[in-house]
């Protein structure tokens, strides 16, 4: 089988780890010999820094810095609709595949190449992550070209888990309601992702409930071992703490200048109890960093957070702005005891080596997914931080930790459960009949 992952964003990795768990599933699904490929926001950027994959370009973006499409889109007055290029360029693939002229339509000839990908797909899925929604519309409208080509090949997409909704009433949803019931499989990671899907959609049919496929990569062994180890003492080791945060500009009814202030003063508060009344090691470490190419830097959020921490403080605080791969990164998260988290997939990735999180949530999707986990008490609103109410947190749960421990594990291995879910669901709808008859027979 040929699979492609499309509209992928390799350069953030928190979309890195859903994509290695991605590929998990659907090899464990499909077996070991299946061919994926990534299209991707950045795909030459990407082949870069994680050299193992397949990459072909994200059509749609590349097709926007052609200069035959951006003459078109103005003597059509920007009303050219991408999916009739597509149309167009499909066609011409199929009728004559070595047409010397098409390479300069795909800007170098990438998307005639990524184009010849999608023909020859068995499968194609969109990314899980959280890109489908009114707040995000400009995502929605950069994909739905995607979507609608994915369909005019008589492939349209599968969604993987995804945190979905509100939508709003305008073409671009009337637009991703028609892909959306098309699609033979929408996984949602959460209840309110599946009522929002059900009432664009009008019905359930296609839609699958399971946890981020990212709790696939989860370590029980680890967290056994940790489990085991929050029960003792450990004397003559100073405890060491991770902190991501992320840059951040919409703070709700907050003044953008006052909120991120009040989220930079939190976090350092917390930062400067853990040193001075813990005696910790303080770490600030995130999934997006270490990639100059990506837009956003976790690594310049922290030296901002830094700046608030007393002189005598910072030298038990290290920004580490190296960038890893999410193996390297699972290794790294396995050297701390709790971690202060900003981004979800950095709690994830946390949670999935028995580390204890206390989330900072910046969108309903952290706090659902601690919901879940029974944690929700120690749950703050990015918007609503404020630097002595989120200390005081910080050392409840510092002092809680054994309760913490207990439960994030439980919780975890029950996503996990639920993420190993999903290959039963892809096996059972869109494996070759041989596949599906060894596993009834196993």
């Amino acid at each position: 089988m040929k699979i492609i992952v499309e509209t992928t964003v390799f350069l953030n990795g928190g979309d890195a780890a859903i994509q290695v768990a991605t590929k998990r599933i659907l090899k464990a699904a499909f077996g070991d010999d299946i061919e994926i490929v990534f299209a991707d926001m950045d795909a030459q950027v990407a082949k870069r820094y994680y050299p193992g994959n397949t990459f072909v370009c994200f059509p749609s973006a590349q097709l926007h810095k052609s200069k035959y499409i951006r003459l078109l889109n103005r003597l059509t007055k920007g009303r050219l609709e991408l999916n009739s290029v597509y149309s167009i360029l499909i066609a011409m693939i199929f009728i004559e595949r070595h047409l010397s002229w098409l390479k300069y339509l795909g800007y170098g000839g990438q998307v005639a190449r990524a184009l010849r990908e999608y023909i020859a797909a068995d499968l194609i899925i969109s990314t899980g992550g959280t890109y489908l929604s009114k707040k995000h519309r400009g995502s929605v409208s950069h994909r739905l070209p995607e979507y609608e080509r994915d369909v005019y090949l008589g492939k349209p997409p599968i969604f993987f888990t995804q945190s979905m909704g509100p939508f709003g009433d305008d073409r671009i949803f009337h637009r991703l309601a028609e892909i959306l019931r098309k699609s033979p499989l929408i996984l949602v990671r959460d209840r309110k992702s599946m009522a929002f899907a059900k009432a664009l959609v009008g019905h359930a049919d296609n839609i699958e409930e399971v946890a981020d496929c990212v709790f696939i990569l989860t370590d029980q062994d680890e967290i056994e071992r940790r489990r085991a180890a929050s029960q003792v003492a450990k004397p003559g080791r100073r405890p060491r703490i991770a902190v991501s945060v992320r840059p951040w500009a919409d703070f709700g009814e907050r003044d953008s200048e006052v909120g991120r202030a009040k989220y930079h003063q939190s976090v350092a508060r917390a930062a400067a109890w853990f040193v001075e009344e813990v005696g910790a090691e303080v770490t600030f470490i995130s999934t997006c960093q270490g990639i100059p190419e990506y837009r956003f830097n976790d690594s310049d959020t922290a030296r901002d957070v830094v700046k608030y921490l007393p002189d005598h403080v910072q030298n038990s605080v290290v920004i580490d702005s190296q960038f890893r791969d999410t193996e390297t990164l699972l290794r790294k998260i396995d050297e701390f005891d709790g971690a202060i988290c900003t981004r979800m997939h950095m709690c994830i990735l946390s949670l999935c080596r028995g580390v204890p999180v206390l989330p900072i949530c910046y969108e309903r999707k952290t706090a659902d997914l601690f919901r879940s986990l029974d944690l929700e008490e120690y749950v703050t609103f990015i918007d609503k931080i404020e630097p002595d109410e989120f200390c005081n947190l910080a050392e409840s749960w510092w002092q809680n930790q054994q309760s913490i421990v207990e439960r994030s594990s439980r919780g975890t291995l029950t996503l996990r459960d639920s993420a190993l879910s999903t290959v039963a669901i892809l096996k059972n709808r869109f494996a070759p009949a041989e596949l599906r008859l060894e596993a009834v027979s196993s």
